[in-house]
C-alpha cells in the first residue's frame, strides 16, 4: 500500500487544518517517485529552504530527513500561516533551485502531500523517532545515525 499522495491526493485536502503553533508531521515525495534528493547539494538546498521558511516566520522546523524519493519533516506551524501555503513555497522554490542544480526542466514534486497534526496525546519524540529511523527501515543504512541527511533542533540517541 502507497502511503504517499498520488493520484486521489484531493481526497488528503479533504478536512485539512491549519492551526498556527501547532506541531505537524509532513511528507512529500518527488514525482514518480524519483530517488532524486538524497545528494549532499539537494539536501542542501532542502535544508536551508527550511532555514530561510523558519527565518521569515512562517514555522519553526524540529526535524527534517531527507529520503531518496521524499521528504519527512516535523515542524510548528507560524503565526498567520497555513500548511497550503508553506508546502507551495517550499516546493516551488526547492523544485527551481533543483531543477537548476541538476540541468533538469520538469516536476520536481509530486501533487500533494501527506500532513498529521500531532496531537497532545501522542508523543512528538515517537514521532521524530520514526522519521530518524526511516533510512534504516529503508535499507539505506545499518544505523540511523549513520544517514548524511537530516537534521534535528537536538541530539538523537
Amino acid at each position: 500500500m502507497n502511503r504517499f499522495p498520488n493520484q486521489g491526493s484531493h481526497r488528503l485536502r479533504k478536512g485539512r487544518q491549519s492551526i498556527p503553533g501547532a506541531y505537524y508531521s509532513l511528507i512529500t515525495s518527488t514525482f514518480d517517485r524519483r530517488p532524486i534528493l538524497a545528494n549532499s547539494e539537494v539536501a542542501r538546498i532542502i535544508f536551508e529552504t527550511f532555514e530561510w521558511l523558519e527565518a521569515q516566520g512562517r514555522i519553526k522546523w524540529i526535524c527534517i530527513m531527507v529520503m531518496p524519493d521524499h521528504i519527512h519533516a516535523v515542524i510548528q506551524l507560524g503565526r498567520d500561516q497555513t500548511l497550503p501555503k508553506v508546502m507551495r513555497s517550499l516546493k516551488t522554490f526547492t523544485a527551481r533551485q533543483i531543477n537548476e542544480q541538476r540541468g533538469e526542466h520538469g516536476s520536481v514534486w509530486q501533487e500533494g502531500y501527506y500532513d498529521h497534526g500531532i496531537r497532545r496525546d501522542e508523543s512528538l519524540n515517537e514521532i521524530i523517532r520514526y522519521c530518524y529511523e526511516n533510512p534504516v527501515r529503508q535499507g539505506l543504512v545499518k544505523q540511523a545515525k549513520d544517514y548524511p541527511y537530516w537534521r534535528y533542533k537536538f541530539k538523537m540517541e
